[in-house]
């Protein structure tokens, strides 16, 4: 039967329909192929696109793997260590012992005034501090291992570190160096940590200024710092982390940005600190 609105002599008239796969064929067959310039300048937009994929995938990756072991390290510390959680509340309620003794008044005639009680109590605290640093380095674990957490106000960083400062060790976290003393111990603790890869730790070294602080939240207390200087070195200065008697901390990290041509370092004396219960 003649489909509705045609007659069999108006069908017959109608062209015959190409079938679409050969109305696709046709198409093609049309279009001209890139040739010479047009050719290599696909090719190097398709390059561009690749590297800039994996340009992108390389940090993503590594910033997720840093996220993936700190989120491990975090919870290792809290189940081994309970005194985290005390240090942290010291720390959140300023409740702390300074670090370096108040003003002392001369007596009449030049005379020292009797021993104060709170200096007293004081050096003690002192005392207790080295002796948990002490306790907590004899039992320690090797290289990778989690230490306590790092935190600055000023940039926004509170991240846990590790003991060591291999490759594998920086990729997790921020790595003490197993040469330089603990708070506590009377040196200079020093720290390096990667800008860019890795979760980017130290990212905004450059951004602390004098007077910011660093605390250091670890299983045996807890310290507090006040920097005191900034400054840019060669990779071979090492002397500028050199131990000078008394107790220090030191953020170190390659300058500039996407560079390690130079360091940066951070240091900062200790004001404060309270020892806990480990």
């Amino acid at each position: 039967m003649p489909a509705r609105g045609y007659t069999r002599a108006t069908m017959s008239d109608l062209p015959e329909t190409p079938r679409r796969s050969e109305r696709h064929r046709r198409t093609r067959a049309r279009r001209p192929r890139p040739t010479g310039w047009r050719r290599w300048l696909r090719w190097a937009a398709n390059l561009m696109i690749v590297g800039g994929v994996l340009l992108l995938a390389y940090p993503v990756g590594t910033w997720g793997y840093t996220w993936y072991e700190q989120r491990q390290m975090r919870q290792e510390l809290t189940r081994d260590h309970p005194g985290l959680a005390t240090a942290q509340a010291a720390l959140d309620s300023r409740d702390l012992v300074p670090a370096t003794p108040p003003a002392t008044t001369a007596g009449a005639g030049g005379t020292q005034s009797a021993p104060d009680p709170a200096e007293t109590e004081r050096l003690a605290q002192l005392a207790a501090f080295k002796a948990a640093a002490d306790a907590f380095v004899a039992k320690m674990g090797s290289t990778g291992t989690p230490i306590g957490r790092i935190v600055v106000p000023a940039i926004g960083l509170d991240v846990v570190m590790l003991e060591g400062t291999g490759n594998g060790d920086l990729r997790e976290g921020p790595g003490h160096w197993p040469e330089t003393p603990f708070p506590g111990q009377g040196g200079n603790f020093v720290v390096s940590g990667h800008r860019t890869t890795y979760g980017h730790p130290f990212f905004k070294l450059d951004k602390i200024r004098i007077g910011d602080e660093i605390d250091l939240v670890l299983p045996y207390g807890v310290a507090k710092y006040l920097v005191t200087r900034s400054i840019i070195v060669e990779p071979d200065e090492v002397q500028t982390v050199a131990q000078a008697g008394k107790e220090q901390v030191s953020l170190a990290a390659c300058h500039p940005i996407y560079s390690a041509s130079h360091r940066i370092v951070v240091q900062g004396d200790l004001v404060a600190f309270r020892v806990v219960q480990q």
